[in-house]
């Protein structure tokens, strides 16, 4: 799946509370978000969200955070940067930023870093 998705965010959470096409999982970090459903029954309480990194954001020091973790590695890929950042619950995470200006508050390997998405964002796996 993954290859056929291209490069993705899994994560491991729990449906609380189903609304329409959406529905309220917690994480496995604790962190509850809204994320859409596929069509057809999602079977079980237990599910993954996919997050694509182009629509996730950093947030400095972790304040306002969706995920909270530390920054491990930044790629540079020429008009963006893959940011792979350890979470405290022990996953990973890669957030996709387009390139700025030199200087323009990159984080530094090995500080606290936030990820932040918007709702909708987050997509539930079919099982």
């Amino acid at each position: 799946v993954a290859n056929f998705i291209g490069e993705t965010n899994f994560l491991d959470g729990e449906i609380q509370k189903r609304k329409g096409s959406a529905a309220s999982v917690k994480l496995k970090s604790g962190a509850v978000v809204e994320a859409g459903l596929p069509e057809g029954q999602v079977s079980g309480g237990k599910v993954t969200v996919v997050v694509r990194p182009e629509h996730a954001r950093l947030i400095a020091g972790g304040k306002s955070a969706t995920l909270v973790g530390t920054l491990e590695n930044a790629v540079y890929f020429g008009t963006d940067t893959h940011y792979h950042i350890r979470l405290k619950d022990g996953g990973g995470f890669i957030v996709r930023r387009q390139n700025a200006k030199a200087g323009s508050g990159d984080p530094q390997i090995g500080s606290a870093i936030g990820v932040a998405f918007d709702d909708g964002a987050a997509q539930v796996l079919r099982d």
